[in-house]
Order: C-alpha cells, then sequence, then structure tokens
C-alpha cells in the first residue's frame, strides 16, 4: 500500500481527526498554564507546541482538496468570465439530459439569468476562499465535532427533562407527606429542647465538679500545712524530751548533794 493510499483511507482520516481534537486540548491547555501561570507552565508550554509541530507534520501527508467543477452539471457556468461565442441554441444542442431536465425544473421554479448571474457571484467567491484555504479537512473536522456537540446537548435537553419529570414526581411526593414532614418537625423541635435540658444540666455538674475540685484543693493545702505543723511539733517535742532528760539528770545530782549534805549534817548533830 502506497502513501497516497494510506492517507486517502478511512483510518488516516479518523487517526487526523482524533489528532486534530486531542491536539487542539494539548495546544490550549499548554497556552492556558503559560497564561495564567500555573505551575509547570513552561514544560505545558513545551508539550502544546510540541504536539502542534507533531500536527503540522502529519497534516502535510493530507491528499489537497480536490476541486469541483460545477460546469460539468451546471452547463451555464462554464466559460464564466470569458468571451462565450456559443448561441442559446447551439448551448442546447450540447445540453445532456440531465441538464435540460435541470433547465425545465429552473423554469417551473422561475429562476431567471438574475438569479444565476447571483449563484455565479457567489460561486466565484466560494471558488476563491476555497482556493485560500490551506486544508478542508479542518473544515469537515469542525463541522463532525459540531454535529457531535449538537448530538450531546440534545442528548443533555433530554435528560434536562428527564430530571425534570422527576423532580415533579419528588415533588408530588414530598406534598403528600406533609403530615410525616409536620410530625418530624416537633419531633426536631423535642430534641432541641431535650438537648438544650441536658446541656444546663451539663454545665451544672461542670460548676459543682468545679467547685469540687476547687474545695479538694483547698483541703489538701489544709492537709499539707497540718503535716508541716506536726513535723514541727515533733521537733519541738524532741528537744522537750531531751530538756526534760536533762534536767532529770541535774535533779537526780542536786539530790544526791541534798543527800550528802543531810548525811553530813546528821552525823555531825
Amino acid at each position: 500500500m502506497g502513501l497516497a493510499e494510506l492517507t486517502q483511507g478511512k483510518k488516516f482520516k479518523k487517526f487526523m481527526a482524533r489528532l486534530y481534537g486531542w491536539g487542539a486540548a494539548v495546544v490550549i491547555i499548554g497556552a492556558l498554564f503559560k497564561i495564567q501561570h500555573y505551575p509547570f507552565s513552561g514544560l505545558m508550554l513545551v508539550l502544546g507546541l510540541g504536539t502542534e509541530a507533531v500536527i503540522f507534520f502529519f497534516s502535510a501527508f493530507e491528499p489537497p482538496h480536490e476541486e469541483v467543477d460545477w460546469s460539468l452539471v451546471y452547463p451555464e457556468l462554464a466559460g464564466m468570465g470569458e468571451d462565450d461565442h456559443l448561441s442559446k441554441k447551439e448551448r442546447k444542442k450540447t445540453k445532456d439530459p440531465v441538464a435540460q431536465q435541470l433547465d425545465r425544473l429552473m423554469a417551473d421554479a422561475k429562476i431567471g439569468p438574475e438569479l444565476i448571474e447571483s449563484l455565479g457571484t457567489g460561486l466565484r467567491s466560494l471558488s476563491e476562499n476555497t482556493s485560500q484555504m490551506a486544508n478542508m479537512s479542518t473544515a469537515s473536522i469542525a463541522t463532525e465535532s459540531y454535529v457531535q456537540n449538537v448530538n450531546k446537548a440534545s442528548q443533555s435537553v433530554s435528560d434536562l427533562s428527564n430530571s425534570y419529570v422527576r423532580a415533579a414526581q419528588a415533588a408530588d411526593q414530598l406534598a403528600t407527606s406533609t403530615d410525616d414532614v409536620k410530625v418530624y418537625k416537633d419531633q426536631v423541635v423535642s430534641a432541641g429542647k431535650n438537648l438544650a435540658a441536658l446541656n444546663a444540666v451539663y454545665e451544672l455538674q461542670l460548676q459543682d465538679s468545679s467547685e469540687h475540685l476547687k474545695q479538694t484543693g483547698r483541703f489538701y493545702e489544709g492537709i499539707n500545712e497540718l503535716m508541716s505543723n506536726l513535723n514541727s511539733s515533733l521537733d519541738d517535742t524532741r528537744k522537750y524530751r531531751e530538756e526534760v532528760a536533762h534536767l532529770a539528770q541535774n535533779l537526780s545530782k542536786l539530790n544526791t548533794v541534798y543527800g550528802n549534805m543531810l548525811s553530813a549534817m546528821t552525823v555531825k548533830g
């Protein structure tokens, strides 16, 4: 299979259609990253421009658009812009049956020379615009994309209609369940009151707990002070006991002295 046959096949055309669509998306995203100064904008711009270069490379292999010779179908268009030396009778003789039938249809539709001239002007303008196009496949791709978008829009409208139908059904069901909603509302209000009462009780418990903690703290402070005083009392008691023992020793010594004195006085008497 040659390159010309490959580029004119359906697979290549489908590939080019997807390449144009996906490549354009990558190029637009890269430009968006660069314009908005998003992170990795340089990398995205390189990817976008690289994708665009790949698109241009493959588009070079697409076959050129064939110019259609409309004069084969409409002989009146033959020789436009040139001197027409043939008479109307000669033109009628050279017409094929298809052209003659078209002439009859045009006559029945009251299409005169002015309309034909206007049509020729429009076709010349179309020919000029067509010759300026580098590639007509882009237009066909855009048309295909437009058709796809229209189909998607139609599907979206259908989905939206179904959504409205479901919403209407839900509204009807909601209207029929007004009593249930009222009961639910009363239950919610009652639950709110219960929660408020529970919060009040909880706050009171917190206050009591805080007061109890304060009292407990003061109690422990009193115990610490008492223990400190007891320790001091123990020291004083120890000193007192030592002093009493020392006093007892002194009294014992004094009694001994007095006993000796009495003994001496008794002996002398």
